[in-house]
């Protein structure tokens, strides 16, 4: 029997996770099973279980990737100012808000709120914060670094808070929806209220 390359189990690894993505987003975390996703799959139980012992593991594996996406999106694809690349992210953050209520964010709220007392989740909400914040102050200490940036706030503080509003919009936006909580109106106002806090340099300063 031909020995299988790292790609070709990547690939179908790939396809277990769409599936499982799928079965999560329709039923939430606590109501899917691995037989759904299995069953979604269209593949053989021995051939799920040979890449994932439990649901817990191919939830986890979806969120490690869709994390490492999000990392990879804080980086700028061009050359811009640092106001300019903080705009652009508040801008992609309003729009996985948006959508939040279609995507993973549900289920994620789900498992690490319900389970927030296990001691394995309860290290996975500490290394989620940990590598938001990460990316959060990087972004605003790259402001810094290239002069831009004359915070009127402890830049820590600062961090510490957006990611409280986003965590918090994000919720309000899945439970009560995107347009009854006025999300547009309210991006506007935190771009104005960081606007007022970075206090960028330059032309970025009057938009």
């Amino acid at each position: 029997m031909p020995k299988i390359t790292q790609q070709q189990k990547e690939a179908v690894r790939s396809d277990i996770l769409k599936a499982a993505r799928s079965v999560f987003i329709e039923k939430g975390y606590e109501a899917a099973s691995m037989k759904d996703i299995v069953a979604r799959s269209g593949r053989s139980f021995g051939g799920v279980y040979l890449y994932y012992s439990n649901k817990e593991d191919v939830f986890l594996d979806l969120l490690r990737r869709q994390f490492e996406d999000m990392a990879e999106n804080f980086a700028p694809d061009k050359p811009m100012s640092a106001w300019e690349a903080f705009e652009r992210f508040l801008g992609e953050q309003e729009k996985r808000a948006r959508e939040a209520v279609g995507g993973l964010a549900p289920c994620m709220f789900e498992y690490l709120i319900v389970g927030r007392r296990d001691a394995n989740r309860r290290s996975l909400i500490e290394e989620r914060h940990r590598a938001v914040y990460g990316s959060m102050f990087a972004l605003v200490q790259d402001g810094l670094r290239r002069g831009e940036f004359q915070p009127s706030k402890s830049v820590e503080t600062f961090v510490h808070w957006l990611v409280s509003f986003l965590d918090g919009i994000f919720l309000e936006s899945i439970m009560t929806g995107a347009e009854r909580i006025e999300l547009a109106g309210q991006f506007e106002l935190l771009l104005s209220v960081c606007r007022s806090i970075l206090m960028p340099l330059g032309k970025e300063e009057s938009k």
